[in-house]
């Protein structure tokens, strides 16, 4: 019996560290102080899909690293270098997909919090790269809300495909 849970408690550690990592980073109150009407519903949907997303796609890499370090202590050197080409290849061809997925949610997160201002872009830098498109094609309604922090937001995660779009706005007279 201690065999048993002296094998499974390194991951079972490891699964609860990445589900309370992820409960806490997508938690409704790191991005509704003071929410008004339908932003908090919206919100939650929101980081409900990306709790799942991203806390699915961590315990899958962070039981494999698991794994890869236990068979390394055991020095099963052809398993272990199977594992981490593995696992690899998991972080970015899924981690890839994952953030795709995440990207609308975190565009919603962005659109509906209600924080202070020093906090309004964090979505976006969350987000990465794939949130971009969303950003580019919402960021020419003048009416957007939270629109300078887009397009700040599009700089800080080097979005080159909106620079047309960018430019545009820019040479518009009446922005």
């Amino acid at each position: 019996m201690t065999t048993t849970v002296k094998r499974i408690l390194p991951y079972f550690l490891t699964s609860i560290f990445v589900v309370g990592l992820w409960w806490l980073l997508t938690g409704t109150d790191n991005y509704a102080w003071n929410p008004k009407g339908k932003e908090l519903l919206m919100l939650d949907i929101a980081l409900i899909s990306i709790f799942y997303y991203k806390t699915l796609f961590w315990l899958v890499v962070a039981n494999s690293t698991v794994f890869i370090i236990r068979q390394l202590i055991s020095k099963n050197y052809k398993t272990t270098t199977i594992a981490f080409a593995v696992t690899s290849v998991f972080y970015f061809f899924v981690g890839q997909i994952v953030d795709k997925k995440c990207a609308f949610h975190y565009y919603s997160v962005f659109h509906n919090q209600s924080v202070s201002e020093e906090y309004i872009d964090r979505p976006i830098l969350e987000a990465g790269y794939q949130i971009g498109p969303i950003l580019t094609e919402n960021v020419a309604d003048k009416e957007m809300k939270y629109r300078r922090y887009a397009i700040g937001g599009l700089e800080k995660i080097k979005y080159k495909p909106a620079t047309t779009k960018l430019t545009k706005i820019l040479l518009d007279k009446s922005e």
